[in-house]
């Protein structure tokens, strides 16, 4: 008996259903998809539990009809393909025919649509079955509403995430379609909550409506083409600072794609203006047929191109034209005509008689006698370098007598004042003529100083303003201030959330303004309860603008703002509610990471010492929560090694 066998129709619908629909977002986006082919110009989107108990996706496109009906949701029916070469001609969004067809192999889906001439159906399929089937009037369009997703493969909806997460991710992909289609009226709920509204217009105001209005403002046009790659759409300035992970948007003729080597040419277009800008970018490729692909991925989520290199430079020359752009637009003029530089200046009446020859016009009448001014030399004010401006013998007493009636014009006695230098410390550098002399010898007019005390706490300095290092009996001790402070700061905030303790905070006196994103107000609803536990309180002031009345005690004013969006965007969506310790440990990263001190933070010797003695109480003082080292130590032993021949 041959072990090799045909699969059944329900186990192969069932692979490609795994292949192409990995999570209600997946099934969003086809949906999403095929609206727009069908010419829709309003697109609503309904959720509930995240996608997994209900998607419903209505369209005012053309509709099908009942032949249309009838195969929509079999595998590999398609209206966008006719033969093998349309499919390096691609200008609709769905092709493959799989989209439908993997929905209605894992959920119950009722498809209901009506066409411009009045023909109007609706089909329910459970499992790749057609269950119900009927003539109904509807309103011209199609409506797709799908229940109970993955009913039959509860191995995959085991490996959902929780309810937030798959609802931030169907919101990905609602924004990233609404931005490459601002021609689109696009309305998406969540339950009866409306999260996102897209109006109808030009694409800067749909980017305002999805990223926040404040970004929009200050982007940056691009329009670019060489070697046949056209590249459009808008960037952020260098100095933008608040970007965030999902803020880089990339597409391919309309379409969201994703690829690694064009998102390294925006970093690397970006890298010379430092670690801490983070662009906001949205750019739209476009290209001949024949230079791309994306049928390479079941979703059609990756593009291939024919000439990566080609379009990785491409990419990285259109964002740097653009800030080349910028830059001349905004550069100060300087008019050096004759109406702007004024009359020449009055010539002195005992200077030399010029030359009577007449004047030509256009030129400039200059001396013939220029007097070249010697430019006053800088004065050093810190005396230990004169001697060193150029060689010279030391004085003596015959050469100069040293005269203490005569005061310098210079002496380190009048500078102390301005550089608080010590009388009980012996300058090396100066000389007798540049300030006066400090006895050597013991002063027994002072008291003597204090015996020696057999033991003294290790005093600690920074290095950089990131490392703080000192000395203990065993060698020497290096510690990452960030990391160390995340340590202790995370052991607070799980003890003010585990013991429901709210944190000293301290309240602003005038309201700071921010602006949240889409996906920033999703996640602040569901951390809102734990953000004030933590001494944030933030409060919505009207659309997407919300006010900080409240920040941590030990949180600088002008690092609020900031402070808000990085938790917002670190905090972990996939960590669910439902195991609260897990939720409550990420949130407390990503309270600590956000408010710890950084790497430049200029620390006052109270805040190292508090540092130090906070960390060593820690229950796990050697370990930042993410598990990176908080501090090492070189022991007298490497010291020496260091230094042997």
């Amino acid at each position: 008996m041959a072990e090799i066998h045909l699969l059944s129709d329900e186990i192969i619908n069932k692979i490609a259903a795994g292949e192409v629909i990995e999570r209600p977002a997946s099934a969003v986006k086809e949906l999403i998809e095929n609206a727009i082919d069908a010419g829709a110009t309003r697109i609503q989107i309904q959720i509930e539990q995240g996608g997994k108990k209900k998607i419903l996706v209505t369209d005012n496109g053309k509709g099908m009809g009942a032949a249309d009906l009838d195969l929509c949701y079999l595998r590999h029916t398609t209206s966008k393909l006719t033969n093998a070469d349309d499919l390096f001609h691609l200008h609709t969004n769905g092709f493959r025919g799989e989209a439908v067809a993997s929905i209605a192999a894992v959920s119950k889906l009722t498809i209901t649509s009506a066409t411009q001439e009045g023909e109007s159906g609706r089909i329910v399929v459970k499992g790749g079955e057609v269950i119900e089937k009927e003539d109904i009037q509807a309103s011209r369009g199609t409506s797709f509403l799908v229940e109970d997703l993955f009913y039959n493969t509860p191995v995959r909806r085991t490996f959902l995430g929780s309810e937030t997460s798959e609802c931030s991710r169907i919101l990905d992909i609602v924004l990233k379609t609404a931005i490459s289609h601002p021609e689109i009226r696009f309305d998406y709920k969540v339950g009866d909550r409306t999260v996102f509204t897209g109006v109808p217009g030009e694409l800067r105001s749909r980017i305002a409506e999805a990223i926040g209005s404040k970004v929009a403002k200050g982007l940056l046009p691009v329009d670019y083409t060489e070697a046949g790659v056209h590249v459009t759409g808008y960037i952020s300035p260098t100095t933008e600072t608040n970007g965030k992970r999902n803020h880089q948007f990339l597409f391919m003729r309309n379409r969201p794609i994703e690829n690694k080597m064009v998102s390294k040419a925006v970093s690397q277009a970006y890298e010379p203006y430092g670690a801490q800008c983070k662009p906001v970018t949205v750019l739209f490729l476009d290209m001949p047929d024949m230079e791309f692909d994306i049928n390479v991925h079941p979703a059609k989520r990756e593009v291939r191109f024919a000439n990566g290199n080609l379009v990785f430079l491409v990419v990285t020359h259109a964002i740097r034209d653009t800030f080349t752009k910028d830059l001349e637009a905004h550069s100060p003029i300087i008019d050096l005509s004759d109406e702007f530089m004024g009359s020449p200046a009055p010539v002195s009446q005992t200077a030399p008689a010029q030359s009577t020859m007449p004047e030509m016009p256009g030129t400039i009448e200059t001396p013939t006698q220029p007097s070249f001014a010697t430019p006053a030399q800088p004065q050093n004010d810190l005396p230990w370098e004169n001697p060193f401006q150029q060689a010279k013998p030391y004085a003596t007493s015959a050469s100069k007598p040293y005269a203490p009636s005569a005061k310098p014009a210079s002496t380190l006695s009048d500078k102390k004042s301005k550089y608080d230098v010590s009388d009980d410390i012996q300058d090396l550098f100066s000389l007798p003529e540049y300030g006066k002399i400090i006895s050597l010898e013991p002063d027994h007019s002072k008291p003597a100083p204090p015996p020696e005390t057999p033991w003294a706490p290790p005093s600690f300095f920074q290095i950089a303003n990131t490392y703080i290092a000192g000395e203990d009996s065993n060698g020497l001790l290096i510690i990452d201030q960030h990391a160390a402070h995340t340590r202790v700061l995370f052991e607070q905030a799980m003890e003010s959330l585990q013991n429901n303790i709210m944190q000293d905070s301290q309240e602003l006196l005038f309201p700071e303004l921010i602006d949240l994103s889409k996906q920033e107000k999703e996640i602040f609803r569901n951390v809102d309860e734990q953000l004030r536990k933590l001494g944030f309180f933030v409060e919505p002031f009207g659309g997407d603008t919300y006010q900080i009345r409240s920040i941590p005690s030990a949180l600088p004013l002008s690092r609020a703002a900031k402070a808000v969006h990085d938790f917002l965007n670190d905090v972990d969506e996939d960590d669910t509610k439902n195991d609260m310790v897990k939720f409550q440990e990420a949130i407390a990263k990503s309270w600590a990471k956000t408010n710890a001190y950084q790497a430049g933070d200029k620390l006052k010797p109270e805040e190292i010492t508090a540092l130090i003695s906070q960390l060593m109480i820690t229950q796990d003082p050697l370990k930042s929560p993410f598990g990176s080292p908080t501090l090492m130590r070189l022991t007298l032993e490497e010291l020496s090694k260091k230094f042997r021949h």
